[in-house]
């Protein structure tokens, strides 16, 4: 996929372009989500800002416990939440598109096989979040392994600006799905903020996980099965 290459200059271009791509998705990011939470008129920009926003840190037991706790009513307000999702980040994102063989006038809904891993994103996050509990170190390795194989789909036009795109889809359906059933303001933003924390986290451990890969690939460093 890569050709090999170890010389110390190619190495920290590859540093160097890497900050720069996460300065400008952090940028891009801060903008849309700040954009975002002005259509939604929120008065806390907290809320706002939680996902995609460059600093991730560990995740707290409060908002570990919030999420877990919220997962059957949000499930239960909006049983299509990750199909919605999906589909919304696939026409926002003409990459995804591309990696699993859709043309640029094919109406993503009409794609059964596409249609159809709407189901196994959510067993997944039902994995990490039910399952695991949100677990630090069984979703860290979980979420590095998933990352790292989405490499292989660079050569089908993957590109991994597409988890930005998903990011922004998921917050404005969380905080749809929310705001139709928890009328208590406070109590709403509260919970809002718990779920971009912890998405926010799994994909940033994904992209981890997908840049470690590349590096390895492209200095020439055998990658272990995952």
């Amino acid at each position: 996929m890569f050709s090999a290459c170890t010389s110390i200059e190619e190495e920290e271009n590859l540093n160097l372009n890497s900050r720069k791509n996460s300065e400008r998705r952090g940028s891009m990011m801060d903008t849309m989500m700040g954009l975002l939470s002005t259509i939604r008129g929120k008065k806390d920009s907290s809320v706002g800002s939680g996902i995609g926003s460059a600093q991730v840190g560990p995740l707290n037991a409060k908002t570990k416990k919030l999420v877990i706790q919220e997962w059957p009513a949000v499930l239960a307000q909006s049983p299509d939440l990750f199909q919605e999702i999906w589909l919304k980040s696939a026409t926002r994102s003409t990459s995804i598109k591309k990696a699993f063989g859709i043309g640029d006038n094919e109406n993503p809904m009409q794609n059964a096989s596409f249609l159809g891993l709407s189901a196994t994103i959510q067993a997944y996050f039902y994995k990490l979040i039910i399952t695991y509990e949100l677990n630090d170190e069984l979703v860290r390795e979980s979420c590095e392994q998933l990352g790292a194989r989405h490499v292989d789909f660079i050569t089908r036009g993957f590109h991994s600006h597409f988890w930005d795109i998903f990011l922004v889809c998921m917050a404005e359906k969380i905080d749809e799905t929310l705001s139709a059933y928890m009328p208590d303001e406070d109590k709403k933003n509260e919970m809002i903020l718990a779920w971009q924390r912890v998405v926010n986290s799994i994909v940033h451990q994904m992209r981890a996980g997908y840049s470690d890969r590349r590096k390895q690939q492209i200095g020439g460093t055998k990658t272990p099965s995952v």
